[in-house]
């Protein structure tokens, strides 16, 4: 059995953002508004599992295939994944499975084949010599530079001034 590394790779990040903001790609007049989701899994066929809250409307007039994409991202993870493909609405028994909010409204749960994928990281930016040794010098200046400081606030200082 061969193991897809890249699969692997993308599925790790996955799971450690969570966290996705759904662009919805139709074109239908009622469609699934854009949303924040969360993953569930991501499964060996290359497929994103994921949650999100049900529209208002309800999903009667939803299509059910839609294209979207999915943009991960988590302050402190210091990457970005986002993942275009055709989105799917599951409706049956896996729904159950997770609990209802306070309205009692269940999430929805989908599906994505993911047929494109995009991994970045930023780059630290690269600093000339010029600006590495005004920061230093700034530095420098900021650690032996001090400001005296008076034990009396000058409110006093000027009220007693203003007595002469």
């Amino acid at each position: 059995m061969v193991t897809d590394t890249n699969l692997r790779f993308i599925t790790e990040k996955i799971t450690q953002i969570r966290t996705a903001i759904m662009y919805t790609m139709s074109n239908d007049l009622v469609h699934l508004p854009n949303s924040i989701v969360e993953a569930v899994n991501v499964d060996e066929t290359g497929q994103v599992w994921f949650v999100c809250k049900p529209p208002s409307q309800g999903i009667a007039h939803i299509e059910h295939s839609f294209p979207a994409r999915l943009h991960f991202y988590k302050k402190g993870t210091g990457c970005h994944v986002e993942i275009s493909g055709r989105a799917t609405i599951i409706t049956n028994e896996y729904t159950n499975y997770f609990a209802a909010d306070e309205n009692g409204v269940r999430p929805l749960l989908l599906k994505m084949d993911m047929q494109q994928v995009e991994y970045t990281e930023p780059q630290e930016k690269k600093r000339s010599k010029m600006e590495s040794w005004l920061e230093n010098g700034y530095r420098w200046f900021l650690r032996t530079a001090s400001v005296q400081h008076q034990a009396k606030p000058d409110l006093r200082r000027l009220q007693t001034i203003n007595q002469f």
